[in-house]
């Protein structure tokens, strides 16, 4: 009998604009994301930012070297936020039902700034984050990013949630098999269509 919920955010409550983050990339000579994660090195030096694993001043010197000689850190941090879009009224909505039969939380990889994107948008509409998750993981508080397996077992020790009672939705290919490889009942979501696997699942 499933019990709880898991939510990654990015790509999966919180919608992407990855249009306007492609643009923001090739401002500072970066390649596009797919293409930034493509090239080992240049994913070795964003994705622990990304994940909030180092700070701004770590990561600008990481990066620099794969950017236009002429681009200035603001042009730079700009290309990563360029990326978080809004979060539509209605999913925040459906959340709060979820919560009424199940005990709902949130996983993310996340960097400090995109979180502060994030309370925005619940703002905007008229919720906080504690309307919609029972508890929220955060990979730059934690210092633990998925597909680490400790970031979920401490999920599960924190909350006390067994894994196959458990739902998780996530964008990331790898990280739903690690979550399935724990034992959760795992299932992709295409980028900002979290809706049309929910209506599957619960139909």
């Amino acid at each position: 009998m499933i019990k709880n919920i898991i939510f990654d955010l990015a790509g999966v409550i919180l919608n992407l604009n990855l249009e306007r983050d492609t643009e923001a990339l090739l401002k500072v000579g970066l390649p596009d994301f797919a293409g930034c994660l493509k090239n080992r090195a240049i994913a070795d030096a964003l994705m622990p930012y990304i994940n909030g694993l180092v700070g701004e001043e770590e990561f600008l010197c990481a990066i620099r070297p794969f950017c236009n000689k002429d681009a200035t850190d603001e042009d730079i941090l700009w290309a990563m936020d360029a990326v978080l879009d809004d979060i539509p009224k209605e999913r925040l909505l459906m959340l709060t039902e979820l919560r009424k039969k199940y005990r709902v939380y949130l996983l993310s990889n996340i960097y400090e700034k995109a979180w502060d994107h994030t309370l925005r948008q619940f703002e905007k509409n008229g919720y906080t984050t504690d309307d919609c998750f029972d508890k929220v993981f955060l990979s730059y508080e934690m210092q633990l990013a998925k597909p680490n397996p400790q970031i979920f077992r401490q999920v599960f020790d924190e909350t006390g949630i067994i894994p196959d009672e458990t739902v998780y939705f996530d964008d990331s290919h790898e990280n739903i098999l690690a979550g399935k490889a724990l034992g959760l009942n795992a299932y992709l979501v295409d980028m900002n269509n979290l809706e049309e696997v929910i209506e599957k699942v619960y139909a």
